[in-house]
């Protein structure tokens, strides 16, 4: 008896660790375990992997102890870290980081591609400024355990990388993502957000990037607001805040290069408690041309819907455009959005789109285009007085602010609150839209660790970063 009460409780302890098995952070080039200030336990990387180097600096502005150690791989091609634990057949977010620190003394980060599970590649262009860089990948593992790979794509630079983070999904989540597809993210914002998101608000631990801008802020009413209206499951808090505008129109969704398939969602929930008198509706369009979402957006209140679309990047500038239905007398407005790019896409490349009112759902066909070489991608969009998530290596530095907390950290830029984004006003000034074409972003957005001050002022600095607006704490 005591026995068989013995074998059922390992049975149990067995089966937790297998449920838990696609959730662990990976504190690359330390031998040992902790637990961070936030409370995420952090291993290290030894299990994963054989090659490579390891260094620890220290730094004059504040990160967390799993940023301040990398392994960096001097030598090989292509370098690996092995059988990190998944659910096999479940839908994962693997993520990964770069702080370069200056680990060699060269003050020269280096470009590199990781490859997630050997299928699904992004570029990555670190910065010398005290920012972190990052890279993420959606997809569904084939196997119990996967790979995250780095390949060298300079002779004269080496890969390294900071932290592994993997995330488990809802199968229900992201019912867009074909069974060998990969999403690469471009950028993930939160309109209207003061700091960065993530866990405990987001529980699958996504990274929402606040954008703070001088258009019209609302903050919703309700006492709750119910997300199983999405698909992809955001997050109450990025709900709560949003942007609102006439005729709004977004120019800094950034692709890395026309040609490639992308998926593009948004957010919505209504903030206010409507009068019988009062209606908001529009329509989102990519491009013109393609609608955003098969239905007429109307945000619910104290819900959320959300819009989406799959189609193949056909502009070297494409951008979004929200137009309120006649009958309409409030202005659209934006809640959150993410923008990927898909590796191994399948379809005609025609696209779809979808708009989500339940949650649920079948997966959406389409896509198409072949499967990128690059994560690209920029800031999140500039409304006609909006703003930007940040774009690598983009200006920062190592001083820090009287809470400890580092400029270099900081991570929303704003644009000119003219009711024309500053992309546009640049190509303006440049004598036309050719100058764009030229006009090449960093391919991946450093992201924040610490929150920003509400009093923001705005410095516009135009040279090697072609114009973006960059926020700078005013203090209190």
């Amino acid at each position: 008896m005591a026995q068989a009460s013995f074998l059922c409780l390992l049975l149990s302890f067995s089966i937790i660790i297998l449920s838990n098995a696609a959730d662990i952070s990976i504190d690359c080039g330390s031998s040992s375990s902790h637990i961070d200030a936030d409370n995420r336990t952090w291993v290290g990387d030894t299990d994963f992997v054989t090659t490579g180097l390891t260094s620890k600096f220290v730094l004059i502005s504040k990160f967390s102890d799993s940023l301040t150690t990398i392994r960096y791989f001097p030598t090989g091609e292509t370098n690996c870290y092995t059988n990190i634990p998944v659910d096999k057949g479940g839908k994962v977010l693997v993520r990964t980081r770069f702080l370069y620190g200056d680990y060699d003394g060269e003050s020269k980060a280096p470009k590199f591609d990781v490859v997630y599970d050997g299928k699904h590649r992004d570029s990555v262009v670190t910065t010398t400024f005290e920012k972190v860089t990052q890279s993420e990948a959606i997809f569904i593992p084939e196997n119990g355990n996967i790979s995250v790979c780095f390949f060298r794509t300079l002779s004269n630079e080496h890969p390294f990388v900071s932290t592994i983070e993997v995330r488990r999904l809802d199968d229900s989540m992201y019912t867009d993502l074909g069974p060998k597809e990969g999403f690469i993210l471009q950028q993930r914002t939160a309109y209207g957000a003061q700091e960065l998101i993530r866990s405990p608000y987001d529980p699958y631990d996504r990274i929402w990037l606040p954008a703070t801008v001088f258009a019209s802020h609302l903050t919703s009413s309700a006492t709750s607001i119910n997300t199983t209206g999405a698909d992809n499951r955001p997050p109450e808090i990025v709900l709560r805040t949003s942007w609102s505008k006439t005729d709004m129109a977004f120019y800094d969704i950034k692709l890395p290069f026309s040609g490639v398939t992308f998926y593009i969602v948004i957010y919505f929930s209504e903030p206010l408690s409507l009068g019988s008198d009062q209606k908001r509706s529009f329509n989102v369009y990519y491009d013109q041309d393609k609608q955003v979402g098969s239905n007429l957006i109307v945000p619910p209140f104290g819900a959320v819907t959300q819009a989406s679309l799959r189609g193949v990047g056909k502009s070297e500038l494409p951008y979004l455009t929200f137009k309120a239905t006649p009958d309409s007398n409030l202005n659209p407005l934006i809640n959150a959005l993410e923008l990927y790019v898909i590796s191994n896409s399948g379809g005609s490349g025609n696209g779809t789109n979808s708009t989500s009112t339940s949650g649920g759902g079948s997966p959406s066909p389409g896509g198409g285009g072949s499967s990128p070489n690059t994560g690209g991608g920029g800031g999140s969009p500039n409304t006609g007085g909006g703003g930007s998530s940040p774009n690598t290596g983009g200006g920062g530095g190592g001083k820090s602010d009287s809470t400890g907390k580092s400029e270099g950290e900081k991570s929303s830029s704003l644009a000119l609150p003219l009711g024309i984004s500053f992309p546009s006003l640049l190509v303006l000034g440049a004598g036309g839209w050719g100058a764009w074409k030229y006009f090449i972003k960093p391919r991946r957005h450093p992201e924040s660790e610490m929150p920003l001050k509400q009093n923001i002022s705005v410095q516009v600095h135009v040279g090697n970063n072609m114009g973006n607006a960059t926020v700078v704490n005013a203090g209190k």
